[in-house]
């Protein structure tokens, strides 16, 4: 049975690596190409899957007829995740991305969605994906066409089941809309960009201020790269922060960022639905994210051991959470 539903994109990541990225019009040369599973459904999956174990992740979704659903339905199966309820689209490609990697580990993505755009409202009624629904104890929604993410908050209202989500690239054409269901999220994800783009800042108090204008009542968390990570908790005016993995001094360095929101909050959603508390989830996706920072694949994720063992080791060199009020 599974703990965790998955719903959004599966994606075929092909990464190239350069020394800096291009400014418009500049050509430069590529280090080296790798091709390998991603998309921030199937990455969020696998993450909450390596600390839940196998079958206990579910993942909603679409891909093509062709080789590379082959090849992402066996990575997909090989880490554990049910793919039951991944759809297939006669006529569509399987969705791919594009991504220009730094020696520093910053990229830049542009995204062909493919088969993931076709994914609708007639596939959540198909009898595995409706049991898998009635099944288990929590969903994450990264980017799935809107209308399959409101059915599914809806779903999970009725249940009384955590939505916790990470709407992404749904952000820019459709805030206006989004806006009425991200406050029906327990949790909500945002990393730096989306802050801004959202709130016109990713200063904490800022932040916090203008979600409760706008009448956000849930816990939102900003992603917030190399300073570290924070949780905003609406009601009671606490800002929760906790610093970036301290690398050097566990002997690490960052190789590639792409996949670590994605980690993060797959890894989130998994401590939550194993009963944690959001403070304590929120470590151990922070932990997570930055162990995927010093992997060169997009699915570099520890299982649950290693990544307890380094949060323990973490927290002997002042790695913990700070709490405030709203100032």
């Amino acid at each position: 049975m599974a703990s965790l539903v998955v719903c959004g994109a599966i994606n075929w990541d092909i990464s190239c690596f350069v020394e800096r990225l291009p400014v418009p019009g500049e050509e430069i040369t590529i280090k080296h190409i790798t091709r390998v599973s991603g998309g921030t459904g199937g990455n969020v999956a696998v993450a909450a899957a390596r600390i839940l174990g196998a079958r206990k992740v579910a993942l909603i979704g679409a891909l093509g007829k062709d080789d590379i659903a082959r090849q992402q339905i066996a990575a997909l199966e090989d880490e554990g995740v049910i793919t039951e309820g991944i759809d297939h689209i006669v006529g569509e490609e399987s969705g791919q991305a594009y991504i220009l990697v730094d020696q520093t580990g910053q990229n830049v993505i542009a995204s062909h969605l493919g088969a993931n755009a076709r994914l609708g409202l007639e596939h959540l009624n198909k009898v595995q994906v409706k049991q898998q629904l009635q099944e288990c104890k929590g969903i994450v929604l990264t980017d799935p066409p809107l209308e399959v993410a409101e059915e599914l908050i809806n779903l999970a209202k009725r249940r009384a089941v955590p939505v916790l989500w990470d709407p992404g690239i749904l952000i820019s054409p459709n805030w206006e809309a989004l806006q009425s269901l991200a406050r029906q999220a327990e949790v909500l994800f945002l990393n730096e960009t989306e802050a801004n783009a959202l709130l016109g800042t990713e200063e904490l108090d800022m932040s916090l201020q203008k979600l409760k204008e706008l009448g956000f009542g849930n816990h939102t968390v900003l992603k917030l790269g190399a300073q570290g990570a924070a949780m905003l908790e609406m009601a009671s005016g606490l800002i929760v922060e906790i610093s970036a993995l301290p690398l050097k001094e566990l002997g690490l360095n960052v190789i590639n960022t792409v996949g670590c929101g994605d980690v993060f909050a797959g890894v989130f959603a998994a401590y939550h639905v194993m009963g944690s508390s959001l403070a304590q989830s929120l470590i151990m996706a922070s932990v997570a994210a930055g162990l995927n920072a010093t992997k060169p694949e997009t699915r570099g994720s520890p299982d649950r051991a290693s990544l307890e063992e380094v949060a323990n080791r973490s927290c002997k060199l002042g790695f913990v959470l700070q709490e405030r009020k709203l100032s």
